[in-house]
């Protein structure tokens, strides 16, 4: 039986897929395991994948 290669990828998230998004108190935060931490103005760059989940805890999108 041949190896079929789609069943060993692993999701890698690259920097073309990250928003950059901000709560109100400036902390970073985390998703998955992952920590992210905030800039000089309270800036997060996180994975797209994880911007619902942020939305949900009063993250907000901004223009980076």
């Amino acid at each position: 039986m041949a190896d079929n290669p789609s069943t060993r990828r692993t999701t890698k998230v690259a920097i073309v897929d990250t928003v950059a998004m901000r709560h109100e108190n400036g902390a970073g935060c985390s998703w998955r395991g992952q920590s992210f931490a905030s800039d000089a103005k309270g800036i997060v760059r996180v994975p797209v994948l994880a911007a619902a989940e942020l939305l949900a805890h009063g993250f907000i999108f901004v223009t980076a």
